[in-house]
C-alpha cells in the first residue's frame, strides 16, 4: 500500500497514538510507515546532537527529519541532546564501541526521552526502526532487552521492522497493532528495506544507516582531550570538536584553526563574544579560537600557526588581530610554524 492509499483510507475520529523516533533516514521512516498503514496516530520524535553524521549540508538533523515527516503527514517534535546526554558521552554506564560512542546509553537516553512525551501527548507506546543484528553493539538480542528495560518501556516498545524475531508487545497483545502486518527483518543488509520503500512510494532524504562522528577516531580524540584539559566545558565546546584543525599548545591553552571561508565563518560566529579569535588584519588567511588561557609568547605562536597554514602569503611581515574581552590587539608575524611543531601539538 502506497503512503497515499494510507491516508485516503485513514478513518477519521480518535485513533491510538505512538511516538516514533525519526532520524529521517530508511529504517525510522519504514517504522513511521508501518504505523501509518495500521492507522495510528504518529507523533514523530527527532533528537538533535553535535555529532549526527546524517544531515544535509548546511543544516542539522531536525531539516532532514521534519522533510520526511512533513511528507508522510505526521507530527513532529524535536528535542535536544544537551548537556544531559553529553554527561552520558563522558561517563557511559553500559561502555563505548570503538570510538567514544556510548550506543546502549544513547538509545537509553532517547527512549527515556520519548517515553515522558508518551505520557504528555497521549501516546499509548514508542515505535522505533530498529532491526536485530544490524549494529553490533546496540541492536543484538541481548543489547535490544537491556535497553527496553532500562528506558522503562517493557513491553510498550515497537520494533516492527524485526516484531516477529522479538517478544509480542502490549499492544499487539491488546490488537492496537496487527503482528501479521509487521516485519521480521535481520542482519547489515538494507536491501529489504529499500525495496519497501519502493513498493510504498517513500522517498527517503537521508543516507540509510544514520551515523555518530563518535564513531570516529579524530572526533574521539578530541572529545577525550576537552574531557581531560577543560573542567568546565559546554555544548558549544563538544560542537567545536567537530570543526577546523585543532591544535593543544599546552595544558592550558587549544587552538581551533579553520579550514577554508566556510568553516572560518562558522567558527566566529560560535566564538561571538565569548572565545578569543585571532586573525590576519589585512591579508587572507584561517581564523583562529583560543580555547584556555593564553600569554603573549601563545599569541605570537598562533601567529606563526596561522602564516603556517596560510601558505600562499609570502609578504615578510603579516599583521595579526586578536579579539578578546580585554580588547583588540595586534601585533607582527614574521615566523612560520614548523611542520614538526604542528603534528606535535595537532590533537
Amino acid at each position: 500500500m502506497t503512503v497515499e492509499a494510507i491516508r485516503r483510507e485513514s478513518p477519521e475520529g480518535a485513533r491510538t497514538r505512538a511516538i516514533v523516533l525519526l532520524s529521517g533516514g530508511l529504517d525510522s521512516t519504514l517504522a513511521v510507515t508501518a504505523m501509518l498503514e495500521q492507522h495510528i496516530e504518529v507523533v514523530a520524535v527527532n533528537f538533535v546532537g553535535p555529532f549526527c553524521t546524517c544531515s544535509p549540508r548546511g543544516k542539522g538533523g531536525c531539516h532532514l527529519a521534519s522533510d520526511v515527516a512533513r511528507r508522510l503527514g505526521v507530527e513532529i517534535r524535536v528535542l535536544s541532546k544537551g548537556m544531559d546526554y553529553l554527561r552520558l558521552v563522558e561517563n557511559p554506564r553500559f561502555g563505548r564501541g570503538r570510538g567514544l560512542n556510548p550506543c546502549i546509553d544513547c538509545r537509553i537516553f532517547m527512549l527515556r526521552k520519548a517515553a515522558a512525551l508518551m505520557e504528555k501527548v497521549g501516546a499509548s507506546f514508542v515505535v522505533t526502526g530498529e532491526v536485530l543484528g544490524q549494529r553490533p553493539m546496540s541492536q543484538h538480542r541481548a543489547a535490544l532487552d537491556l535497553i527496553e528495560r532500562e528506558s522503562g518501556l517493557a513491553g510498550r516498545l515497537l520494533r516492527p521492522l524485526s516484531a516477529h524475531l522479538l517478544a509480542e508487545t502490549i499492544p499487539e497483545k491488546d490488537g492496537i497493532v496487527r503482528r501479521d502486518l509487521l516485519l521480521g527483518l535481520k542482519g547489515r543488509s538494507r536491501k529489504p528495506q529499500n525495496a519497501l520503500v519502493r513498493a510504498k512510494g517513500v522517498e527517503v532524504f537521508g543516507c540509510p544507516g544514520g551515523g555518530c562522528l563518535l564513531t570516529e577516531p579524530l572526533i574521539a580524540r578530541r572529545m577525550r582531550d576537552l574531557f581531560t584539559y577543560c573542567k568546565s566545558w559546554t555544548v558549544r565546546d563538544a560542537k567545536l570538536t567537530t570543526l577546523g584543525r585543532h591544535l593543544r599548545l599546552h595544558d592550558q591553552l587549544k587552538v581551533i584553526i579553520g579550514r577554508g571561508e566556510d568553516e572560518n565563518r562558522r567558527l566566529a560566529e560560535i566564538a561571538g563574544d565569548n572565545l578569543p579569535r585571532v586573525e590576519f588584519t589585512v591579508a587572507s588567511g584561517p581564523t583562529a579560537l583560543l580555547c584556555g588561557n593564553f600569554s603573549n609568547t601563545d599569541l605570537e605562536t598562533v601567529g606563526r600557526l596561522l602564516r603556517f597554514f596560510a601558505k600562499k602569503e609570502t609578504a615578510p611581515v603579516l599583521e595579526a588581530l586578536v579579539h578578546s574581552d580585554v580588547g583588540p590587539r595586534r601585533w607582527g608575524v614574521t615566523g612560520r610554524a614548523r611542520i614538526e611543531e604542528v603534528n606535535r601539538w595537532t590533537i
